[in-house]
């Protein structure tokens, strides 16, 4: 099935614990010759993980085959014809964005293969995929394992962030909210959201505990992979602000140049397409020619993204995405305001900064996974339930169902996001 054009309004459908003793395993596996050691050896490295992978990697993968079981069992039942035209998991998972990512990652931009202009695209993921492929040589299959140990990284960082707060038993529905966001597809799917929440939680996780250079060096991983690196980037700055200030430490000091760091992979990137092009226009004009996206007052994006979602006569799926998308700026102007409230100001800077980015254009798109990325709410979620625990219930209860229905619209070429 092939994709459909994609909209545009007015425009074409555009803590550790102790490690185990290795030779009390080795000494116990022995006791019962061919018998035990496997599985010992297999507890000695289990017990060698961190403790946030111990506490989420089941729980993740056990997500990731759901999402891959969903997928199959939605293409048997809604796949017209014989069982045998069924599609498989690569056909099922090669949808919209993938093919341009890995157009990236074959080609390298601005390539006479393919006339799509994915400068929009940062380079992040195809470089990651690229890698991924010097082993599995199947360029879909490379973007979704990308996907899949992205997700490892970030739901351990994110239960560990979460566990600082409010304790490790309640840590989990961090990670739990994560994995049932309507739009949370995208993390399964081979799209930049994965890898920049990797580098952004794990980020974070090192800013907490002040360690500067690898907060600016993984934070460099965030930009290099979505346009929201340049919200984190600035986030980080404040957050280093902040916690100097109240460790009492002087604001100037070396580690200050770490923030020097997130910059770079945007500055390189425009760089590259300025020798490519000769301009410091590309990624601009890419958004302007190719998605008919341009910079504007948050208010024309308003109302040029309201008509669209209220015209009875649009396409369901296309409307009921504007719709989505004005849901998407109005909840990043609440979390904003609700963690100034908190004087949680790295955070707040980080939704406001990137709340603004995705607002100040001629029409809202990509916002929704703009807030798919917005880790500090799923901090918010897991504090606001260990307090109340109807908000998980609830939670679970709205979103789980529209999550699972956005992974069968996705799978099936139906337009999502």
């Amino acid at each position: 099935m092939a994709d459909a054009p994609r909209p545009t309004p007015g425009g074409p459908a555009v803590a550790r614990e102790p490690v185990a003793d290795a030779g009390a395993a080795s000494e116990a596996a022995g006791d019962v010759p061919g018998e035990g050691g496997p599985s010992a050896a297999v507890r000695a490295g289990w017990s060698r993980l961190p403790e946030s992978v111990r506490a989420t990697l089941p729980l993740w993968l056990g997500s990731r085959i759901a999402v891959a079981l969903l997928s199959l069992a939605a293409a048997r039942a809604l796949t017209p014809g014989s069982a045998r035209s069924a599609p498989g998991l690569r056909t099922l998972w090669d949808r919209w964005d993938v093919g341009l990512f890995t157009k990236v990652a074959r080609h390298g931009y601005l390539s006479p293969a393919y006339s799509d202009r994915t400068e929009v695209d940062f380079p992040g993921l195809p470089l990651a995929i690229r890698l991924v492929h010097l082993v599995v040589r199947d360029w879909i299959a490379a973007g979704l394992i990308v996907s899949l140990l992205a997700g490892v990284v970030t739901a351990a960082a994110l239960w560990r962030l979460a566990a600082d707060e409010v304790g490790e038993r309640d840590a989990r529905f961090a990670v739990v909210s994560l994995i049932c966001f309507p739009y949370a597809v995208f993390l399964f799917a081979a799209y930049s959201e994965g890898v920049f929440l990797a580098f952004a939680t794990a980020s974070w996780l090192a800013a907490r505990r002040e360690r500067w250079w690898l907060a600016g060096l993984l934070g460099a991983g965030a930009a290099s992979a979505r346009i929201s690196g340049v919200a984190f980037g600035v986030a980080l700055a404040v957050q280093y602000v902040v916690s100097r200030r109240a460790a009492g430490r002087p604001v100037l000091a070396w580690p200050a140049l770490s923030l020097a760091l997130p910059p770079i992979p945007v500055v390189a990137y425009l760089g590259y397409l300025r020798v490519r092009t000769g301009g410091w226009g590309s990624y601009t004009d890419a958004m302007r020619v190719g998605w008919h996206r341009e910079v504007d007052w948050p208010w024309s994006g308003w109302s040029a993204t309201w008509s669209a979602a209220v015209d009875g006569d649009g396409q369901s799926a296309f409307v009921w995405f504007w719709r989505g998308e004005l849901l998407a700026v109005v909840v990043g102007v609440a979390l904003t305001i609700a963690l100034l409230v908190g004087r949680r100001w790295g955070e707040a800077t980080f939704l406001g900064v990137m709340t603004a980015i995705m607002a100040c254009t001629n029409y809202y798109a990509s916002g929704i996974r703009g807030i798919l990325v917005a880790f500090p709410l799923y901090l918010m979620l897991a504090r606001l339930a260990a307090r109340w625990p109807w908000v998980a219930s609830t939670y679970l209860c709205v979103c789980g169902p529209v999550m699972v229905a956005f992974v069968v619209a996705f799978t099936q070429g139906k337009w999502v996001d």
